[in-house]
């Protein structure tokens, strides 16, 4: 009996490592030079990249070596570890090459067939990047403490409308500054919502950070087929995400991984869902309380949310009308030099590269937002992270306060008609 069961251990294996791979086909492509056989050596993605501005990083020479044939050169140096994937070069190539999604793919590479260690690149001793491995085997069922839930707010293991708090609740022991961003946005939807928001304790990490960050594609797999399950399991429709690495996740990655994934779930930031409900006329900006001055903010563009999504992604748009819109209620928005699609990057990506030159990059970044206002505003859990770290290093710079756009607009919505007769709540 025992033998037998060895065999049925061994052939179920076997399947769920033929699974794994069937999906890894749909997100690897492992001919470098097939991705980047559209160059002609412009330079261009040099001239713009971000981190050439502090240390040696040039995305155009090492484009040339792979397309001469020395990729094993290339990716024996290690030299794409260092890269941000921040996609800066992407929104000036003239081929749209993307190249942070070929670093993705030599991320791969590199330790699957070059046998290369990343951990002297990951930050925090790779305890962010180990939590998402091991939620990613499937005999993993975390049971998550909702006691942060805010008193108002009803919950639900399903329904309609989900909210995927991602790895907050495993930052909060390290970084208080992320801990109002969920309860912000259950306020948010609690106002608005008639009936209870989804929020399951047995919630995973989506896989961002194993994806671009470490090149770990079969757990990244793993931890979207978990999703996709509990997300049927719970009987969602539509995605509320807080986390710019966890929306791009959701509206990018996992289409390409599950064929019915768009037709099922309907994904949104919450700067889309706030968006719309103004837009239909269910609720309005107020002012919070008396002020004698106008508070003058800015907003820092995340990666993921300024180069990473489709173009025809108007999210962008969407947060500058609603901030905008604030300017009668004493608020005035102003922008950094770099916006947009040309925002800086805070310098690290997927808890990669924390080390001095990334140090270097966050204070351009804090100096352009000392410029433009005394608060800044974001929609990256890791960009204030990481902003709020270099705080500490510069007395200059520490009275900029940082906040995620949920946090910032939790006090300034007003629901028009709501739950019970009509009655205004604010």
């Amino acid at each position: 009996m025992k033998f037998i069961t060895k065999i049925e251990e061994k052939d179920n294996s076997e399947q769920s490592t033929d699974d794994i791979d069937s999906y890894l086909e749909k997100i690897y492509e492992p001919n470098l030079r097939k991705l980047l056989s559209k160059c002609y050596q412009c330079v261009s993605c040099s001239g713009v990249c971000q981190l050439s501005k502090v240390q040696s990083f040039i995305p155009s020479v090492i484009i040339q070596r792979i397309l001469e044939g020395f990729e094993d050169k290339v990716l024996e140096s290690g030299v794409l570890w260092d890269c941000l994937t921040c996609n800066s070069c992407l929104q000036i190539c003239p081929e749209d090459i993307n190249f942070a999604d070929i670093v993705r793919n030599a991320r791969y590479k590199m330790i699957n067939d070059y046998k290369q260690n990343p951990d002297e690149y990951i930050s925090h001793k790779g305890i962010y990047t180990t939590i998402s491995e091991i939620l990613s085997e499937p005999y993993i069922q975390p049971k998550r403490n909702l006691d942060w839930v805010p008193k108002e707010c009803t919950t639900s293991e399903k329904g309609d409308l989900l909210y995927f708090v991602g790895c907050l609740p495993y930052f909060k022991f390290e970084f208080q500054e992320v801990d109002p961003i969920p309860i912000s946005v259950l306020k948010i939807l609690c106002q608005i919502e008639y009936d209870p928001i989804v929020v399951l304790k047995d919630e995973v990490c989506c896989g961002h950070d194993l994806y671009w960050g470490v090149g770990n594609f079969k757990a990244f797999i793993k931890l979207a087929k978990k999703n996709y399950n509990l997300f049927e399991k719970a009987c969602v429709s539509t995605i509320i995400t807080s986390c710019a690495e966890g929306y791009r996740t959701f509206k990018v990655e996992y289409p390409k991984l599950f064929e019915d994934f768009d037709n099922k779930f309907e994904v949104k930031h919450i700067i889309e869902y706030v968006y719309e409900k103004w837009k239909q006329g269910k609720i309005e900006f107020k002012v919070p309380n008396e002020r004698d001055v106008d508070i003058q903010f800015t907003y820092h563009d995340p990666c993921r949310l300024s180069r990473f999504l489709p173009k025809s992604n108007n999210l962008l748009e969407k947060v500058r009308e609603i901030f905008n819109n604030l300017e009668g209620l004493g608020y005035y928005f102003k922008e950094m030099r770099h916006n947009k699609e040309n925002a800086l990057c805070c310098g690290i990506s997927s808890w990669m590269n924390c080390n001095t030159r990334s140090k270097a990059l966050r204070y351009s970044r804090l100096l352009e937002a000392k410029e433009s206002g005394t608060t800044l505003v974001t929609s990256c859990p890791k960009c204030i992270i990481h902003l709020s770290c270099l705080q500490s290093d510069y007395e200059d710079l520490s009275y900029i306060e940082i906040k995620d756009f949920s946090e910032f607009l939790v006090n300034l919505i007003q629901v028009i008609n709501s739950k019970s007769n009509g009655e205004v709540k604010s």
